[in-house]
């Protein structure tokens, strides 16, 4: 946990750093245009803008610790805005985390054979998808299935109390725009893991008893590979936060993503500030969570090899 809090640490310092020196602040987007140096200068002091940079930091980084964020440019409660969109990111990353899974064990255990056409398809597939901004991916699922084929809808969120099936709908082509990303990075790399195990010495003892490689694969490869997909899995959980800004955007979800794109727009430095703290606080938590299953699922680890 000490590098969960160091992680915090040098994250609350760079954050404040970029929001505090970047241009402009709140006051040209609460006040009006017409707006005196004199409204602009009382507005700047209640606010605390004026103030020196570290006692500002401290404030920010103490505030946040506690509890008490404060409210946004526009008068509202902090937290209360971050627990109304945190449920929505969730259900979204949940169902992207599900269908990333769907999508990639099984390509990894049907692709594990070398040098075939259903393999160099596969390989394809995951080299493209991983390469292409995660934007382009999801502007292409509007084109094909919402546009083209009206089988989902362009864009809104249901919420669940309207209805499951019409909320599993809403989120099912943002969920599959991160989903195809980090289902082509699982396929690369615990296919990989379950290659190398092939070849490990427990893996020819089962091909010499004339096991079939599917099998060998199931019963020899999967449990020594287990710690490398729970880490990829850990890594794509946190992924799904930091980079579900650009899909929220795009299909109008409210979620916690959308909240921080429109934090920076309107230069809410404290609203950004506690969003981009609760990410970098998200993604330390979910890495060391996932290499602490990974350590415990792996024999060497154990016998603290």
């Amino acid at each position: 946990m000490l590098t969960v809090h160091l992680t915090m640490l040098v994250v609350s310092f760079l954050v404040f750093s970029c929001i505090a020196f970047s241009s402009g602040d709140t006051s040209s987007f609460i006040l009006s245009e017409d707006a005196t140096q004199d409204e602009i200068a009382a507005y700047r002091e209640s606010a605390g803008i004026n103030r020196p940079f570290f006692i500002r930091y401290f404030s920010f980084l103490f505030s946040f610790l506690s509890g008490d964020w404060g409210r946004t440019a526009g008068g509202m409660e902090i937290a209360g805005i971050i627990a109304d969109r945190i449920p929505v990111t969730l259900s979204v990353s949940l169902m992207a985390l599900v269908l990333a899974l769907i999508i990639a064990i099984p390509l990894s255990y049907l692709t594990l054979k070398e040098k075939t056409l259903r393999s160099s398809v596969v390989t394809a597939y995951a080299v493209i998808v991983s390469s292409s901004p995660v934007f382009m991916t999801a502007i292409f699922l509007v084109l094909v299935f919402a546009v083209s084929f009206h089988f989902f809808p362009v864009a809104g969120y249901v919420p669940v109390s309207d209805g499951f099936f019409l909320h599993l709908r809403s989120l099912f082509l943002p969920s599959l725009s991160l989903a195809l990303l980090h289902s082509s990075l699982l396929i690369l790399m615990y296919r990989k893991a379950l290659r190398d195990n092939m070849g490990k010495s427990f893996s020819r003892t089962y091909r010499a008893l004339g096991f079939r490689e599917r099998k060998i694969a199931l019963f020899s490869a999967t449990k020594p590979s287990l710690p490398i997909l729970v880490t990829l899995i850990g890594q794509s959980t946190a992924a799904f936060l930091g980079g579900s800004a650009a899909v929220e955007s795009i299909f109008a979800i409210p979620g916690f993503g959308s909240l921080l794109v429109n934090a920076a727009l309107s230069r809410d430095v404290t609203l950004a500030g506690i969003l981009m703290m609760l990410i970098a606080l998200f993604v330390s938590l979910s890495s060391v969570i996932a290499e602490i299953i990974s350590d415990q699922l792996d024999p060497r680890n154990r016998r603290g090899a």
